[in-house]
């Protein structure tokens, strides 16, 4: 589709067009290697479409992006770098599948993408995604056991072990939105995995439960953010109880890993201790561990930024590590 003709001698310069894709939207960035990013855009997810038809659509919106940023005399992308929803193979190159994008079947995304773009690509599931974002532009670089949690479209975790993210074959790994509630405090019928009550889709079914008449018609996960943020108590109640659950859903985790640090990332890092206490309170009396045994646990500290960030950092993440010392 294009090619900066002022990338380097191998193909790679300092500019990267990013991609965000989730179930609500998609996110695109026009960004460089230091995480700057010049613009961005964003458009609603094909959830119902086919592969073929979300490459259009990006490829469209992607156009629009760049005659934005080319009225502003800024270089053309020289790689693509893409954070998606879903069981993604950094190795393959292909997503195997996505509860979000239910017609997407083994796709070579990569490969279909560095076609429609005529770039390199890079790309990680959003949990990796994040967690890479993390490790270069937060406040805690000098990670080594590490878990980041995601919560939109599901809740998903990135394991840190050595510096290093694990990966299996399947590219499967980090789905605990999966795991069963049970024990004598469930929540109710409707609400059968942790995804259910803790993810953003889930959190917006149970402030529906409990306040069915609380909340104006319409009500988005940032409406239901930015209400507990402005001190709304039944926001934070609801905030407070899907936390609880999520902190006791980590129990067997930490028993087994004990990793020194847990992240929580978009977008309920936004929400600081108003998710934070609830759910270190509820992994301490599941685990019996004490505050001063538990992991560290804090909230990302990339704010706002993190989504644009998190399309960026897959390829910022492989060109800074192939770069010689």
């Amino acid at each position: 589709m294009f090619r900066n003709v002022n990338a380097s001698a191998n193909g790679v310069g300092g500019y990267i067009l990013g991609i965000n894709i989730d179930s609500e939207r998609t996110l695109l960035v026009h960004g460089n290697l230091s995480g700057l990013a010049s613009e961005k855009l964003e458009f609603p997810s094909p959830v119902s479409e086919g592969f073929q038809y979300f490459l259009s659509e990006v490829s469209n919106n992607a156009d629009r992006l760049l005659m934005i940023t080319k009225a502003q005399h800024l270089p053309l992308p020289d790689v693509v770098s893409v954070s998606v929803a879903g069981n993604y193979d950094a190795h393959t190159g292909i997503l195997s599948s996505s509860m979000e994008f239910s017609q997407w079947k083994s796709e070579s995304l990569r490969s279909q993408l560095g076609l429609r773009f005529n770039l390199p690509v890079y790309a990680e599931n959003k949990a990796n995604a994040g967690m890479l974002a993390e490790l270069l532009f937060g406040k805690n670089q000098a990670l080594e056991h590490a878990v980041y949690l995601t919560f939109t479209p599901r809740i998903r975790v990135s394991l840190l072990s050595e510096g290093r993210l694990y990966r299996n074959a399947g590219a499967n790994t980090g789905a605990i939105g999966n795991i069963r509630l049970h024990g004598s405090q469930t929540p109710g019928e409707q609400f059968r995995i942790l995804d259910d009550i803790a993810s953003g889709g889930g959190l917006l079914n149970l402030a529906h439960l409990r306040h069915p008449n609380h909340w104006e018609q319409g009500l988005t996960l940032r409406d239901l953010l930015q209400c507990a943020l402005d001190q709304d108590p039944y926001a934070i109640e609801v905030i407070h109880e899907a936390a609880m659950w999520a902190g006791r859903s980590l129990e067997s985790m930490v028993h087994m890993l004990r990793p020194d640090t847990i992240i929580i990332g978009h977008p309920y890092h936004l929400l600081g201790n108003i998710w934070l206490d609830p759910m270190t309170e509820a992994l301490s009396q599941a685990t019996g561990f004490g505050i001063g045994q538990l992991p560290k646990i804090i909230t990302s500290t990339l704010g706002a930024r993190q989504p644009e960030l998190e399309a960026l950092s897959p390829a910022i993440s492989a060109l800074r590590s192939s770069r010689p010392n």
